[in-house]
């Protein structure tokens, strides 16, 4: 493994969180299939390198795909929430 493989999985997270940042459909799905064909560039963890710094960087990957993950999970609650307060209101209106 190289560190240019590590930079594009970091790369792409950004990308993908600037774009569920701003809340962009479409920046979400591209940025999404561009970090899935990074992350399948790394290989497995044997692969990883015993370089200490490179090895961070790794750690680093890890956590913005946390970062990424929670913030995906509160968009989808808010789109429940709004989905739902939405047939609240229709359900007012039709009774």
């Amino acid at each position: 493994m190289n560190d240019l493989r590590i930079e594009a999985v970091l790369d792409c997270q950004s990308d993908l969180l600037a774009a569920i940042d701003r809340q962009d459909a479409d920046a979400i799905v591209r940025a999404s299939e561009a970090l899935a064909a990074a992350v399948s560039m790394l290989g497995n963890d044997a692969d990883w390198p015993e370089f200490v710094p490179a090895a961070n960087r790794l750690r680093l990957a890890l956590e913005q795909n946390t970062a990424a993950l929670q913030r995906l999970n509160l968009m989808r609650h808010w789109t429940r929430q709004r989905i739902d307060r939405i047939n609240e209101l229709r359900s007012g209106r039709t009774a």
